[in-house]
């Protein structure tokens, strides 16, 4: 077989889309479709179904697409390893959601590096999902996605079928984040109810491995208006810039808070609970400075509770 093919096929599957995997590939579409069908009669079953939504894998499909990730991962690796012996260059690259005490943390390890050899870092702000196919299709070798703790089942099921290991980094209730001219904002006690006039922020991206969008959204949550925006800094700007609006986060830091002229209050009763969660290849062996931005995290959340990292926790 050639495994050319399990690249195109993986592709196939991350994108929901044979267009939108060819455009990701630089080939032509036809050639694409051409390629997945000699894979198909290959291995004797269909790997994917047309549905009105794009392509989906079948059971057999998402079965194979496991061992092909398994396989592309394990080139990589051996890839990485030819070029370690001789190779001075410090690598590290992450695919992480938007949280502040995340990127101080790949802040701290960027500092700590040795100036005078190469480097070759790599970092980007992603939705769950989308940072856990950068892993899987080893575009990135750290992942860490976020997650409210009722959804996490169904996230774990979706790791093992990527061949992912992954360990919690923290567990911990969201606060609200304010404009400091909210109305809120200087009351000393929040209850779920006191929300319901105003607008919520949420992030643009609700999907969740097997869990319908529409369920997504908390039913639990009070009626709300609600904003979906995408990006970290157009969030908080517009918390900022519209004082009648909210937002559920891990604690922001204080330079970001300064910045945007925002406080943090806490909502008691809400039951918001979120887990951050670390994710690598199951082929991948943890680097120096992977451990070392570990580290860097596990520090940063000693004052607070969190779920302490092992850094050789597998899949479970």
């Amino acid at each position: 077989m050639n495994t050319l093919h399990f690249k195109y096929a993986v592709e196939v599957e991350r994108c929901g889309s044979i267009t939108q995997a060819a455009e990701n590939l630089y080939m032509a579409q036809p050639n694409l479709s051409k390629s997945i069908k000699e894979l198909e009669d290959t291995l004797g079953f269909q790997i994917f179904a047309r549905t009105s939504r794009g392509v989906v894998p079948t059971a057999r499909g998402r079965e194979f697409l496991v061992y092909a990730r398994g396989i592309l991962n394990q080139l990589q690796a051996m890839e990485a390893l030819s070029q370690r012996h001789d190779d001075a260059t410090q690598r590290f690259s992450l695919s992480m959601p938007r949280a502040g005490y995340i990127a101080d943390c790949f802040s701290a390890l960027v500092d700590s590096l040795d100036k005078g050899s190469p480097m070759d870092i790599r970092v980007r702000e992603a939705s769950a999902l989308h940072t856990i196919n950068d892993v899987a299709d080893g575009q990135f070798q750290l992942g860490i996605f976020r997650t409210e703790s009722k959804d996490a089942g169904y996230y774990l099921n979706y790791l093992r079928e990527k061949s992912l290991q992954y360990e919690p980094v923290w567990e911990y209730d969201a606060l609200l984040l304010l404009s400091q001219e909210h109305p809120l904002a200087a009351h000393d006690r929040i209850e779920p109810e006191n929300l319901t006039p105003y607008t919520q922020i949420i992030y643009g991206d609700l999907a969740v491995p097997y869990l319908p969008a529409s369920d997504a959204l908390r039913a639990d949550e009070p009626p709300s208006s609600r904003i979906q925006v995408y990006g970290r800094l157009e969030q908080l700007d517009l918390l900022s810039r519209l004082p009648d609006t909210y937002m559920w986060a891990s604690p922001e830091t204080p330079t970001a808070l300064r910045r945007f002229s925002l406080v943090m209050r806490k909502c008691f009763n809400a039951g918001m609970r979120y887990q951050d969660i670390l994710i690598y290849p199951t082929s991948y062996q943890l680097s120096a400075l992977d451990r070392r931005f570990i580290s860097l995290l596990s520090s940063a959340m000693a004052p607070a509770k969190y779920l302490p990292l092992s850094l050789g926790c597998s899949s479970r």
